[in-house]
């Protein structure tokens, strides 16, 4: 790597987004925008975003395979089929002790230790008591037909139903277990507990902040990269430079300085005008580290497939609609190991976690996981543009 090469290359990046009026432009809106949520919005959180429809995913979480658990798994109803999921609390997702849920998703824990009553534990996403309603409607509904077959076969039949509202089913069975010695039913004495998902509510400021210095990063690495390194191969200045004494090497290496630096310096911007202590975080420095680098591969790897700016726009514009579109349907579908391989997937996360200042260990598993990717975005750029043809 020769330095005034370099240093002639990055000065012809500069020149070029200073002429390009439409980047500067969005670029100084998004500031304004960051500013003006900074200097008007209040410190503290304001409001939370609430849920449509209520959970869409339950787990049904047990610490033995017991018949009771064996029979809920073998009635789930086809309308919440996949929506409801068993695992052993032994497997569940845990930080610090504590089990982790994603947003949307609530629990029905069953815990039945020998001799002691039958404990459930109703967890729902936070400020949604009624989130969990049809999940816990099945749920009591299979749980009392459990307990009536194991009283059948006891020879004895349950008492009838207390007069309560079908909204209140877990109060029937909560009922016969205070029924059990007087109507000599074989209904195990419960232990019923409703709460909410523990956490912090979520901060729409944050979550917006968070959004902004992502797209920052998004619009800098992919979109510009892929755009005005299109429109140079299409003018033929990218030959040029092929053919001048700068090596591939080094006009990669340029684009891979400049187009980071740019998107870092806006994201932190961003970042500063929602919260300025976020700026002495080194664990936010790594994360726009990880995930701009993230970007970069990908757009670099746009860039190199691309063969006209139209291109490179919709390769851009598409690639960030098909992730967006993967990581909500693995969500609904629930499946949780394909988000993973995506940096937009741990990239939010860590983000938010570095303005919010709350990062715990979990969020150094998706730092390492976003830098683990992008290594990987940055070599298959990097393979491709080797072998491009300018």
């Amino acid at each position: 790597m020769r330095a005034h090469i370099l240093a002639a290359l990055l000065r012809k990046e500069w020149d070029r987004h200073l002429a390009n009026r439409g980047g500067v432009a969005l670029g100084l809106l998004l500031v304004a925008a960051a500013v003006l949520m900074g200097a008007l919005a209040p410190d503290e959180a304001a409001g939370s975003v609430g849920r449509v429809g209520g959970a869409h995913h339950c787990f049904v979480e047990f610490d033995a395979q017991t018949p009771l658990v064996a029979h809920l798994a073998r009635h789930v109803p086809p309308e919440l089929a996949g929506q409801v999921l068993f695992r052993p609390l032994a497997d569940a997702d845990a930080v610090d002790g504590l089990i982790v849920y994603d947003p949307g998703v609530g629990a029905i824990q069953v815990r039945q230790p020998p001799g002691g009553p039958v404990r459930v534990s109703v967890w729902y996403p936070d400020g949604d008591p009624a989130a969990l309603a049809r999940f816990e409607g099945w749920f009591w509904r299979e749980a009392r037909r459990a307990f009536a077959d194991e009283a059948r076969r006891a020879g004895r039949e349950l008492p009838p139903d207390p007069p309560f509202g079908p909204d209140e089913t877990w109060l029937v069975l909560e009922a016969h277990g205070r029924l059990r010695d007087r109507a000599g039913a074989a209904v195990p004495e419960l232990a019923i507990d409703r709460k909410g998902l523990g956490g912090a509510v979520l901060d729409i400021r944050a979550a917006v902040a968070t959004g902004m210095v992502a797209f920052a990063l998004y619009f800098a690495c992919v979109y510009l990269l892929a755009t005005l390194t299109c429109e140079e191969r299409e003018r033929g200045l990218l030959l040029a430079q092929a053919l001048s004494p700068a090596s591939p090497a080094e006009i990669v290496a340029a684009k891979a300085l400049f187009y980071p630096a740019l998107g870092g310096a806006l994201a932190a911007i961003v970042a500063g005008a929602y919260r300025p202590a976020v700026l002495a975080d080194p664990f936010f420095w790594l994360s726009l580290a990880a995930v701009g680098g993230g970007f970069l591969g990908v757009g670099m790897t746009v860039a190199a497939l691309a063969r006209t700016q139209r291109a490179a726009f919709l390769g851009a514009m598409g690639y960030l609609l098909a992730v967006s579109l993967l990581l909500l349907g693995c969500t609904a579908a629930g499946v949780r190991w394909v988000p993973y391989l995506a940096v937009e997937y741990h990239g939010p996360r860590v983000l938010h976690a570095a303005l919010t200042g709350a990062v715990s260990e979990d969020h150094w598993g998706h730092l390492l996981a976003a830098a683990g990717l992008a290594a990987g975005w940055l070599l298959l750029a990097g393979w491709l543009f080797r072998r491009v043809r300018h």
